[in-house]
């Protein structure tokens, strides 16, 4: 990755002018909105929790090719799984899997199925991506012990230029680690004041990248094709907006797609989703209402290389999830935000192996429902108070076998106080749990060799409990007129009980069950800081976390080395230029449980970058991006990844808006 770093609470935006190049981004671009931590809009500097936001500026000046590139300098936040990008998915505070909600556009993406990844998008349209780190069960149900990444794609209000009622835009370019080439091809328009539309489609075609050493890293090509189609009315306040999502790769991949496993298959993944989102405000402050209905699904087929056995995995989700907003005047010096809403969604999946069951990945259904509530008190303009609560109630089924079904109640409790003008202080308590996935309940079949899973209906749901207190401060004007400088950090303290791990007994002869052995506890700090003039800018982070088995004693495994980032550049206003450098540190992690192989040494990756908005007429809607990852070519492989990183990359982006 290159571009920029985007960090603290707030997203740092470095662009030097607007995406129509013709205005200078002025520093309170640091202050990002999002409505992720508390389901109401406030600056994110200002949520007292670990929020980190990226905006589209930074998304196009990442000339992302994954998920990773966008969030990888988020403390806190790891991608493992790479850098194969269809194997990726996101580790929040040690936590990973379906121990982090993932939703774009509102859709909540539930896939997991082994070592197959867990995302599966085109960056290049992204709008906002919204990282909230720890437990959030409150507002997000089951499966937040970690925490959420939020996703949201553009509209045509994000590309029209001013005046503009109809529109298009191309781009293209390259990556020289993979010999990657792309286009994106997208038309928009506002064809009257109170509609728009969009319509979107790229294609993508990589070979395989090459690491430090100059070697191939085998099944890390892809052949992409996806696209984006958005349309949306509002009359009298009401708001109907529809979106859908399409997506498919086609690549040679191994089968366990996170590892250097030499079985290899002719894969194609699938994945659609569409959504209808239906918004009111009311002239008053009663109704503030937003819901979403949505179906997402996930298809995966597969024919290995080795013995032509054919096997899909597939995984269908149905859900709405809605919510209000009233506002109260309690008196002259307290305010009440009061937050209420549902969500209810259904999974069904089923794996086959030659168009048999497959027991590794069992045909089952999920049914969740969850009601939640959060009142948030503002008193006298600098303390808030804000308490939530949500019961959920979950029921998984399989044929042959006890269903499990259970109900979960949790709760939070946050605190902020604005010390002065320019510091605040939070604090916060939260509970999380996490259901047992389908696979985890009713697995069966082989694991490996002559080991065989056996089956436990009885799996209790994982529950954490999060301590989190921390300070975040705001200055204006600090070394020029209308610079601005942001800086949060966070310390915070997870325990888990009833983890579920998988128990392997007797080798390649045993048994493998998943159960509920471990307490953990997690704690960690981190820190985020980013300040941004007419002319320079920079930002830096810094992550450190511990886990620890509490019952054995032992490391977790899953818990992330640690690591610090910093970005230094300046921008050219009169040429629409900005440049920069970025380094990213890994201490290696050596603080492993037996089984696990440790990553040793600390690695300093160094990257380059330039992006160019002219600022004359006759060029307006060009935009150049170019980059140099890894300039160094270090070869490097990072603790939850088992594959070297990619070597030297340099990228070239050209896209023109008509």
């Amino acid at each position: 990755m290159a571009a920029a770093t985007f960090l603290g609470a707030s997203n740092l935006a470095v662009a030097g002018a607007t995406a129509q190049g013709v205005e200078i981004v002025q520093a309170t671009t640091l202050d990002s909105i999002t409505v992720t931590g508390t389901r109401t809009e406030k600056a994110a500097i200002e949520v007292p929790a670990a929020i980190t936001v990226v905006d589209r500026e930074s998304i196009e000046a990442s000339q992302a090719k994954s998920l990773d590139d966008i969030l990888e300098t988020v403390p806190g936040l790891e991608m493992g799984g790479g850098p194969r990008d269809s194997a990726e998915q996101p580790n929040i505070r040690g936590f990973s899997g379906e121990r982090v909600v993932m939703r774009v556009d509102g859709v909540r993406k539930n896939f997991e199925a082994g070592h197959r990844g867990r995302v599966f998008m085109e960056p290049s349209l992204l709008k906002q991506v919204d990282v909230l780190r720890g437990p959030s069960s409150t507002l997000y149900g089951s499966g937040a012990i970690g925490g959420v990444v939020s996703i949201e794609t553009v509209d045509a209000a994000d590309l029209l230029k001013p005046g503009q009622t109809i529109g298009a835009m191309v781009r293209t370019g390259f990556h020289t680690s993979n010999s990657q080439r792309f286009v994106t091809t997208t038309g928009y328009g506002a064809p009257t004041e109170n509609t728009d539309v969009l319509v979107s489609v790229t294609r993508s075609s990589a070979g395989n990248y090459t690491d430090g050493s100059g070697d191939d890293v085998p099944g890390s090509g892809d052949s992409i094709l996806s696209g984006l189609a958005k349309g949306s009315v509002v009359v009298g306040g009401h708001g109907l907006e529809a979106t859908l999502n399409s997506f498919k790769d086609d690549h040679i991949i191994p089968t366990a797609a996170n590892t250097d496993s030499e079985a290899f298959a002719d894969r194609v993944t699938n994945e659609k989703s569409a959504a209808l989102t239906y918004t009111y405000e009311g002239t008053g402050n009663w109704l503030d209402a937003r819901a979403t209905t949505y179906y997402s699904r996930t298809d995966i087929r597969e024919i290995r290389l080795s013995d032509g056995r054919h096997q899909t995995t597939e995984l269908d989700t149905v859900g709405v999830d809605a919510a209000n907003t009233s506002r109260f005047t309690l008196s002259d010096w307290a305010n009440l935000n009061f937050t209420a809403g549902l969500e209810a969604f259904q999974d069904r999946q089923v794996g086959t192996t030659d168009g048999t069951v497959r027991q590794e990945f069992p045909t089952a259904e999920r049914n969740t429902q969850g009601y939640f509530f959060q009142a948030e008190f503002v008193l006298y303009d600098d303390l808030t108070i804000t308490p939530a609560a949500r019961y959920d109630y979950y029921n998984l089924t399989t044929i042959g076998q006890p269903e499990n079904e259970e109900g979960e109640f949790s709760k939070q409790i946050a605190v902020s106080y604005r010390v002065t003008p320019w510091l605040t202080a939070f604090g916060s308590y939260a509970e999380a749990f996490r259901a047992p996935s389908l696979t985890e309940l009713f697995v069966g079949g082989t694991h490996f060799a002559f080991n065989n899973f056996v089956a436990n209906p009885d799996l209790r749901p994982e529950f954490a409990r999060n301590k989190e207190i921390g300070l975040a401060t705001s200055f204006d004007d600090v070394l020029s007129e209308g610079d601005a400088l942001r800086m949060k950090g966070s310390i915070f303290r997870n325990d888990v009980d009833d983890l579920i791990e998988l128990q392997v007994v007797g080798g390649a002869f045993g048994t493998s069950t998943n159960v509920n052995v471990t307490e953990a506890r997690i704690e960690g700090i981190e820190l985020e800081a980013g300040y941004e003039s007419d002319t320079f800018f920079g930002a830096g982070s810094y992550a450190r976390l511990r886990g620890d088995d509490l019952a054995q004693g032992d490391p977790i495994s899953d818990i992330p080395e640690d690591k610090a980032t910093a970005t230094i550049g300046y921008k050219w206003p009169q040429l629409g230029v900005r440049a920069g450098w970025r380094t990213i540190y890994y201490a290696g992690q050596e603080r492993v449980p037996a089984a696990t192989e440790a990553v040793s040494g600390e690695k300093f990756i160094h990257d380059v970058f330039v992006s160019w908005i002219p600022k004359d007429k006759d060029l307006e809607g060009l935009r150049v991006d170019f980059a140099v990852d890894n300039i160094m070519d270090k070869d490097y492989q990072r603790f939850l990844s088992e594959l070297r990183e990619a070597g030297r990359n340099a990228k070239l982006s050209i896209s023109y808006k008509f």
